[in-house]
Protein backbone atom coordinates (compact mmCIF):
# COMPACT_ATOMS: atom_id res chain seq x y z
CA UNK A 1 0.00 0.00 0.00
CA UNK A 2 1.25 3.46 -0.84
CA UNK A 3 1.50 5.81 2.09
CA UNK A 4 1.11 9.48 2.77
CA UNK A 5 1.17 11.71 5.79
CA UNK A 6 -1.37 14.38 6.40
CA UNK A 7 -0.50 17.90 7.56
CA UNK A 8 0.20 18.05 11.28
CA UNK A 9 -2.15 20.05 13.48
CA UNK A 10 -1.63 21.37 16.99
CA UNK A 11 -3.63 19.28 19.45
CA UNK A 12 -3.36 18.17 23.03
CA UNK A 13 -1.33 14.98 23.62
CA UNK A 14 -4.36 13.66 25.47
CA UNK A 15 -6.30 13.74 22.20
CA UNK A 16 -3.91 11.45 20.32
CA UNK A 17 -5.15 7.83 20.05
CA UNK A 18 -3.22 5.48 22.30
CA UNK A 19 -1.13 2.72 20.75
CA UNK A 20 -3.16 -0.45 20.19
CA UNK A 21 -2.32 -3.83 18.66
CA UNK A 22 -2.15 -3.74 14.86
CA UNK A 23 -5.69 -3.58 13.48
CA UNK A 24 -6.70 -5.99 10.75
CA UNK A 25 -7.91 -4.41 7.54
CA UNK A 26 -10.95 -6.69 7.63
CA UNK A 27 -12.00 -5.03 10.91
CA UNK A 28 -13.36 -2.20 8.79
CA UNK A 29 -12.58 1.47 8.19
CA UNK A 30 -11.53 3.75 11.02
CA UNK A 31 -14.09 5.96 12.74
CA UNK A 32 -14.49 9.66 12.00
CA UNK A 33 -13.07 10.48 15.44
CA UNK A 34 -9.94 8.38 14.95
CA UNK A 35 -9.57 9.72 11.41
CA UNK A 36 -9.34 13.26 12.79
CA UNK A 37 -6.82 12.17 15.39
CA UNK A 38 -4.68 10.29 12.89
CA UNK A 39 -4.71 13.33 10.60
CA UNK A 40 -3.51 15.44 13.52
CA UNK A 41 -0.52 13.29 14.43
CA UNK A 42 0.51 12.53 10.84
CA UNK A 43 -0.30 8.81 10.84
CA UNK A 44 -0.04 7.31 7.36
CA UNK A 45 -3.46 6.32 6.00
CA UNK A 46 -4.69 4.50 2.91
CA UNK A 47 -8.05 4.64 1.17
CA UNK A 48 -9.68 1.22 0.92
CA UNK A 49 -11.78 1.13 -2.30
CA UNK A 50 -13.41 -2.16 -1.33
CA UNK A 51 -14.70 -0.85 2.01
CA UNK A 52 -15.07 2.75 0.75
CA UNK A 53 -13.24 4.30 3.66
CA UNK A 54 -9.89 5.00 5.31
CA UNK A 55 -7.66 2.47 7.09
CA UNK A 56 -4.23 2.76 8.68
CA UNK A 57 -1.53 2.20 6.08
CA UNK A 58 0.28 -0.13 8.50
CA UNK A 59 -2.76 -2.31 9.19
CA UNK A 60 -2.55 -6.10 8.95
CA UNK A 61 -3.65 -6.50 5.33
CA UNK A 62 -5.64 -9.73 5.47
CA UNK A 63 -7.51 -8.79 2.28
CA UNK A 64 -4.57 -8.95 -0.11
CA UNK A 65 -6.81 -9.68 -3.08
CA UNK A 66 -8.11 -6.10 -2.95
CA UNK A 67 -5.21 -3.80 -2.02
CA UNK A 68 -5.90 -0.46 -0.41
CA UNK A 69 -4.50 2.54 -2.22
CA UNK A 70 -3.79 6.17 -1.43
CA UNK A 71 -2.51 9.26 -3.19
CA UNK A 72 1.18 10.03 -2.71
CA UNK A 73 1.97 13.46 -1.35
CA UNK A 74 4.41 15.44 -3.43
CA UNK A 75 7.13 17.08 -1.35
CA UNK A 76 7.83 20.19 -3.44
CA UNK A 77 11.05 22.11 -3.45
CA UNK A 78 10.52 25.86 -3.11
CA UNK A 79 9.53 27.55 -6.36
CA UNK A 80 9.47 24.45 -8.48
CA UNK A 81 6.65 23.28 -10.71
CA UNK A 82 4.38 20.84 -8.92
CA UNK A 83 3.40 17.44 -10.20
CA UNK A 84 -0.04 17.06 -11.76
CA UNK A 85 -0.72 14.16 -9.37
CA UNK A 86 -3.49 14.47 -6.83
CA UNK A 87 -2.30 16.02 -3.57
CA UNK A 88 -4.40 15.26 -0.48
CA UNK A 89 -5.27 17.97 2.01
CA UNK A 90 -7.89 15.83 3.73
CA UNK A 91 -9.88 12.85 2.47
CA UNK A 92 -12.57 15.28 1.32
CA UNK A 93 -10.19 17.76 -0.33
CA UNK A 94 -7.58 17.17 -3.02
CA UNK A 95 -5.45 19.49 -5.15
CA UNK A 96 -4.05 19.06 -8.63
CA UNK A 97 -2.73 21.15 -11.47
CA UNK A 98 -5.13 22.49 -14.07
CA UNK A 99 -4.95 20.72 -17.43
CA UNK A 100 -6.12 21.49 -20.95
CA UNK A 101 -8.92 18.96 -20.47
CA UNK A 102 -10.36 21.21 -17.74
CA UNK A 103 -11.31 23.99 -20.16
CA UNK A 104 -15.09 23.56 -19.98
CA UNK A 105 -15.09 23.05 -16.21
CA UNK A 106 -12.77 26.01 -15.73
CA UNK A 107 -15.03 28.27 -17.77
CA UNK A 108 -18.18 27.05 -16.05
CA UNK A 109 -16.69 27.99 -12.69
CA UNK A 110 -14.94 31.24 -13.58
CA UNK A 111 -17.08 32.80 -16.33
CA UNK A 112 -19.30 34.50 -13.77
CA UNK A 113 -19.34 38.21 -12.84
CA UNK A 114 -20.16 37.34 -9.23
CA UNK A 115 -16.97 35.29 -8.92
CA UNK A 116 -14.95 38.18 -10.38
CA UNK A 117 -16.64 40.71 -8.10
CA UNK A 118 -13.93 40.41 -5.47
CA UNK A 119 -11.01 39.42 -7.71
CA UNK A 120 -8.30 42.05 -8.32
CA UNK A 121 -8.73 41.91 -12.11
CA UNK A 122 -11.75 43.09 -14.12
CA UNK A 123 -14.23 40.52 -15.43
CA UNK A 124 -13.49 39.96 -19.17
CA UNK A 125 -17.23 39.49 -19.95
CA UNK A 126 -17.29 36.89 -21.27
CA UNK A 127 -14.36 34.65 -20.48
CA UNK A 128 -13.46 33.30 -23.92
CA UNK A 129 -12.02 29.86 -24.63
CA UNK A 130 -8.72 31.44 -25.66
CA UNK A 131 -8.44 33.50 -22.49
CA UNK A 132 -9.43 30.58 -20.26
CA UNK A 133 -6.83 28.35 -21.92
CA UNK A 134 -4.22 31.07 -21.54
CA UNK A 135 -4.96 31.29 -17.82
CA UNK A 136 -4.70 27.51 -17.46
CA UNK A 137 -1.36 27.49 -19.29
CA UNK A 138 -0.10 30.42 -17.23
CA UNK A 139 -0.96 28.61 -14.01
CA UNK A 140 1.54 25.89 -14.94
CA UNK A 141 4.15 28.00 -16.71
CA UNK A 142 5.97 29.77 -13.89
CA UNK A 143 8.00 28.91 -10.81
CA UNK A 144 6.85 32.24 -9.37
CA UNK A 145 3.71 30.57 -8.06
CA UNK A 146 1.92 27.29 -7.39
CA UNK A 147 -1.65 27.10 -8.68
CA UNK A 148 -4.03 24.23 -8.00
CA UNK A 149 -7.56 23.21 -8.88
CA UNK A 150 -9.51 22.38 -5.70
CA UNK A 151 -11.39 19.07 -5.67
CA UNK A 152 -14.08 18.45 -3.08
CA UNK A 153 -15.46 14.92 -3.01
CA UNK A 154 -14.07 14.46 -6.52
CA UNK A 155 -15.63 17.60 -8.05
CA UNK A 156 -13.53 20.59 -9.17
CA UNK A 157 -14.91 23.57 -7.23
CA UNK A 158 -12.35 26.36 -7.54
CA UNK A 159 -8.71 27.36 -7.36
CA UNK A 160 -6.06 28.14 -4.74
CA UNK A 161 -2.71 29.81 -5.36
CA UNK A 162 0.56 30.40 -3.50
CA UNK A 163 2.61 33.28 -4.95
CA UNK A 164 6.23 34.02 -4.06
CA UNK A 165 8.22 37.28 -3.97
CA UNK A 166 5.21 39.41 -3.12
CA UNK A 167 6.97 41.79 -0.69
CA UNK A 168 10.12 43.57 -1.90
CA UNK A 169 11.53 43.87 1.62
CA UNK A 170 10.58 40.37 2.78
CA UNK A 171 11.73 37.42 0.69
CA UNK A 172 10.51 34.96 3.32
CA UNK A 173 6.83 35.66 2.75
CA UNK A 174 4.31 34.45 0.18
CA UNK A 175 0.69 35.23 -0.62
CA UNK A 176 -2.26 32.88 -0.75
CA UNK A 177 -5.40 33.57 -2.77
CA UNK A 178 -8.39 31.54 -3.87
CA UNK A 179 -11.71 31.58 -5.66
CA UNK A 180 -14.68 29.21 -5.51
CA UNK A 181 -17.32 28.69 -8.24
CA UNK A 182 -20.69 30.16 -7.28
CA UNK A 183 -22.48 26.80 -7.40
CA UNK A 184 -20.27 25.72 -4.49
CA UNK A 185 -20.71 28.75 -2.24
CA UNK A 186 -22.18 28.36 1.24
CA UNK A 187 -20.59 24.95 1.90
CA UNK A 188 -17.64 26.09 3.98
CA UNK A 189 -15.16 25.26 1.22
CA UNK A 190 -13.27 28.54 1.44
CA UNK A 191 -12.95 28.23 5.20
CA UNK A 192 -11.67 24.66 4.97
CA UNK A 193 -9.28 25.20 2.07
CA UNK A 194 -7.71 28.37 3.50
CA UNK A 195 -6.89 26.58 6.75
CA UNK A 196 -5.64 23.38 5.10
CA UNK A 197 -3.68 25.07 2.30
CA UNK A 198 -2.09 27.52 4.73
CA UNK A 199 -0.70 24.70 6.84
CA UNK A 200 0.46 22.74 3.81
CA UNK A 201 2.17 25.79 2.29
CA UNK A 202 4.13 26.42 5.48
CA UNK A 203 5.00 22.76 5.88
CA UNK A 204 6.20 22.36 2.28
CA UNK A 205 8.10 25.67 2.23
CA UNK A 206 10.06 25.70 5.50
CA UNK A 207 11.92 28.88 4.52
CA UNK A 208 8.70 30.91 4.68
CA UNK A 209 8.22 32.86 7.91
CA UNK A 210 4.81 34.31 7.09
CA UNK A 211 1.91 34.23 4.65
CA UNK A 212 -0.13 37.21 3.58
CA UNK A 213 -3.55 37.54 1.96
CA UNK A 214 -5.34 40.48 0.41
CA UNK A 215 -9.11 40.78 0.45
CA UNK A 216 -11.66 43.41 -0.58
CA UNK A 217 -13.15 45.10 2.46
CA UNK A 218 -16.67 44.06 1.35
CA UNK A 219 -15.72 40.40 0.89
CA UNK A 220 -17.00 39.35 4.29
CA UNK A 221 -16.95 35.59 3.70
CA UNK A 222 -13.33 35.48 2.58
CA UNK A 223 -12.35 37.75 5.45
CA UNK A 224 -13.98 35.34 7.91
CA UNK A 225 -12.23 32.38 6.30
CA UNK A 226 -8.84 34.05 6.72
CA UNK A 227 -9.49 35.16 10.30
CA UNK A 228 -10.69 31.66 11.15
CA UNK A 229 -7.37 30.27 9.83
CA UNK A 230 -5.39 32.57 12.12
CA UNK A 231 -4.62 35.51 9.83
CA UNK A 232 -4.53 38.96 11.44
CA UNK A 233 -5.50 42.23 9.77
CA UNK A 234 -2.44 44.44 9.24
CA UNK A 235 -4.18 47.36 7.60
CA UNK A 236 -5.05 48.80 4.22
CA UNK A 237 -3.50 47.16 1.18
CA UNK A 238 -0.92 49.53 -0.28
CA UNK A 239 -1.56 48.31 -3.83
CA UNK A 240 -5.35 48.50 -4.08
CA UNK A 241 -7.94 50.91 -2.71
CA UNK A 242 -10.65 49.33 -0.54
CA UNK A 243 -8.58 46.19 0.00
CA UNK A 244 -7.17 44.93 3.29
CA UNK A 245 -3.96 42.98 3.94
CA UNK A 246 -3.79 40.17 6.48
CA UNK A 247 -0.82 38.12 7.70
CA UNK A 248 -0.20 34.84 9.46
CA UNK A 249 3.17 34.27 11.18
CA UNK A 250 4.66 30.78 11.15
CA UNK A 251 5.59 31.14 14.81
CA UNK A 252 1.91 31.44 15.69
CA UNK A 253 1.00 28.12 14.07
CA UNK A 254 3.28 25.69 15.90
CA UNK A 255 4.76 24.49 12.59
Amino acid sequence: MKKFRKPAQVISPLDIPTQTPMRARSAGVISAHDLAMYEADGTALAFDPMQQGWVRADCDDDLTFAPAVSFDTVQPKPRTKMSADLIPLQPQYLLRSWGTGDLETYKALLDDPEVWRFLPEDYPNPLSDDMAMALIELSNASNHHQVFAILRDGDVVGQVRLEYDVEPDNGASAEISFWIGRAHWGKGIGRDVVKLFTRRSLRDNPWLTSLIARVHEDNVKSMKSLLNAGYVVEGADKKRANWVQLRLQREDTGL
